[in-house]
């Protein structure tokens, strides 16, 4: 794919189109999408049961997401769209995209079908982008990605994927592949109808760290980023590091920076 910017590439005015009309449709979903919370796809292999409950049954307790979050998720977006358009253009036989696949009932979107291979396209940060170079782990896979990967998978009928992952900041690509484990996934979809059918969300899937020697007790890096975290954690406090905010359950020894 690096190759497409090293050679002269002809580019037929109808992939031109069809490519424009992705990031037109990108663009527009991004700002007027309103999302109807429900169990989909990539959701299901959340791994905080907690945090999926919050979003089908307490959506409007949500933080809301500050302007420039949004546009970073839409840059995300199409980045992803540009990488599909130029795996085309290198001579990747590229299908299905954003097809609607389900599973046991519960619908999703898979990103492509590339040379054969199921896909889901990543745009990550530098230090994201590092887990997939080196082949996603479970134990790093904090939001989920190769339970959802496997999701898609299985309901295609296949026991292999790939994460096609760019590093948003340098451009570097690695593809990251799979051989996902067997899953009773219909067990899944069932636990999680019931889970969500019920009137008190689970039990927390993560507890707090500790944030240095100071006593000081902090939230992890997924309720970090979850927006149900002030109503998960009560009286949670935000103070602005330098790289970056950190959300404080306990103040013994209060930091030295910003508070929000």
């Amino acid at each position: 794919m690096y190759g497409v910017f090293e050679q002269q590439v002809t580019v037929s005015p109808e992939d031109a189109k069809s490519f424009g009309e992705d990031l037109s449709r990108i663009v527009v979903d991004a700002v007027t999408e309103k999302k109807t919370p429900y169990l989909r796809l990539s959701n299901l292999g959340n791994t905080c049961s907690r945090q999926l409950w919050y979003s089908v049954n307490a959506a409007e307790l949500a933080e809301k997401l500050p302007g420039h979050a949004r546009i970073k998720f839409l840059i995300g977006h199409i980045t992803e769209a540009v990488i599909l358009f130029l795996a085309k253009l290198a001579g990747h036989t590229v299908e299905r995209q954003q097809e609607e696949v389900n599973l046991y009932g519960v619908k999703g979107h898979i990103d492509g079908i590339i040379d054969g291979e199921l896909v889901d396209v990543k745009s990550a940060s530098p230090y994201s982008f590092r887990k997939f170079e080196d082949g996603l782990k479970p134990e790093v896979d904090a939001f989920g990605y190769l339970s959802q990967l496997g999701g898609y998978a299985h309901s295609l009928g296949k026991r292999t994927g790939a994460f096609l992952a760019v590093d948003k900041v340098l451009g570097t690509l690695a593809l990251d592949k799979h051989e996902l484990p067997e899953v009773d996934y219909e067990k899944k979809v069932n636990d999680a109808k019931e889970m969500l059918a019920s009137n008190q969300p689970p039990p927390r899937a993560f507890s707090d760290e500790p944030e240095g020697k100071s006593g000081n007790r902090k939230l992890g890096t997924k309720c970090s980023y979850c927006d149900w975290k002030t109503v998960c954690w009560p009286g949670v406090q935000q103070y602005n590091y330098s790289r970056g905010p950190v959300f404080l359950t306990k103040v013994v020894r209060p930091p030295r920076v910003d508070k929000e």
